[in-house]
């Protein structure tokens, strides 16, 4: 039995800025003025890589467990 799953909640995340992205995408065309682009300016751009960078972080760290997990084991 695996003691640490980090493999769903990082497809959670991943899935979500997909999400995030396709949404965006599909209102930009409705909201289009200096608001949205401050909005995106300020949030959604800096937090992009962001999420990125820990998500690539969660892969190692998932990595790094599974190493732990099967050193405990023998």
């Amino acid at each position: 039995m695996r003691k640490c799953d980090l493999a769903t909640g990082t497809a959670r995340i991943r899935h979500a800025l997909e999400n995030l992205d396709t949404v965006w995408n599909e209102i930009s065309d409705q909201w289009d003025d200096a608001v949205s682009r401050r909005f995106r300016e300020h949030h959604l751009d800096p937090m992009v890589p962001r999420v990125k960078l820990a998500l690539d972080a969660i892969s190692r760290m998932s990595l790094l467990m599974d190493e732990v997990e099967r050193d405990c084991e023998s």
